[in-house]
């Protein structure tokens, strides 16, 4: 009778640490699989972030893309692409800049001055940079607070630029 008892408490032993296997083996797999997902989660942030800001460049500069509507220059010390265009007669420039580690937008009247706090957020960023290539090419780089650089050119298509240093300030 002790030996058949024996048996059966090995038995239970054995069921017992099967489970406890199948339990740290499902433990540790959910535990990778989560980490996996976060890492994937974080990543497709970063890269929206950085898609939605040159998008956002590029599709600003291309709607206002008009003979002498596009300039690149400064917004209180801020490199900045100047976008002009006249509304009922009024004379409107709109201004996407970095400031305080974000990408903005600021539309005002050409006889207004507003500070470059005033812009409306739109995503964050450590640092624009705009430069001319020539007449009718400029590039574009951009770096978001994950550290990724992204530098882009965009084609200025409808009679090129003006540097906006000479005309507007």
């Amino acid at each position: 009778m002790n030996q058949k008892q024996d048996k059966h408490i090995v038995d239970v032993l054995f069921v017992i640490g099967l489970f406890c296997i199948f339990a740290l083996s499902s433990f540790f797999l959910i535990s990778i699989g989560a980490n996996i997902y976060r890492k994937t989660v974080a990543h497709m942030d970063e890269n929206f972030n950085t898609r939605t800001s040159l998008s956002y460049v590029v599709e600003k500069i291309r709607q206002a893309d008009a003979e002498g509507a596009v300039s690149i220059g400064t917004f209180e010390e801020n490199p900045a692409v100047i976008l002009s265009s006249e509304v009922n007669g009024i004379e409107y420039h709109t201004y996407i800049y970095e400031y305080q580690g974000m990408l903005k937008e600021l539309m005002e009247r050409s006889d207004i001055s507003l500070s470059a706090s005033a812009g409306q957020d739109i995503l964050a960023m450590e640092r624009f940079e705009i430069t001319a290539v020539n007449d009718h090419l400029v590039q574009c780089t951009m770096k978001n607070p994950e550290e990724n650089t992204i530098s882009f050119y965009i084609c200025i298509r409808s009679g090129g630029f003006e540097d906006a240093d000479e005309k507007f300030f």
